[in-house]
């Protein structure tokens, strides 16, 4: 055990456990570390995105407490095959720099092989140097972007 009172290395690992959520284990968000979100979740957007199948969440759980998330959301193209948008990484601000983020990611890849989706993607901005460790850590092809935001 670290000073911390958190495992280090590979005892965190054995003790995360990886949760697909749906509405019926969405109680367990009621347990988070400060930093997996970005804000407070608002129970109705919770639930408007839980009942949508092609929206994915995972939660790294250690002993009830939510210490990382990942959401992802499945495109349907009519003319191209099937990915995934991999949205959102978050990982407690104390739980950082544990693998939990990288056990997340690989949870998306291991559901996404049994859902035949060929293709998985995500944007991030250059100097998010934590977050691009993170993809660079991983097979990937990277690309050069442009991404608008409309004001309408």
């Amino acid at each position: 055990m670290a000073e911390s009172g958190k495992p280090a290395g590979s005892a965190l690992h054995r003790e995360l456990e990886a949760v697909w959520i749906t509405s019926k284990n969405a109680h367990l968000l009621g347990n988070t570390a400060a930093g997996v979100f970005d804000h407070a979740i608002d129970p109705e957007r919770l639930s408007a995105y839980l009942a949508q199948p092609v929206n994915w969440m995972c939660l790294a759980l250690h002993e009830g407490l939510v210490v990382g998330m990942v959401m992802a959301v499945i495109h349907n193209h009519p003319d191209k095959p099937t990915e995934l948008f991999l949205d959102e990484i978050g990982t407690g601000d104390d739980w950082r720099r544990k693998g939990i983020a990288r056990r997340l990611v690989q949870a998306v890849f291991d559901r996404a092989d049994e859902a035949g989706i060929e293709e998985i993607w995500l944007g991030t901005e250059p100097d998010n140097d934590a977050a691009n460790g993170l993809y660079q850590g991983f097979k990937h092809e990277r690309e050069d972007a442009v991404i608008y935001y409309f004001d309408w």
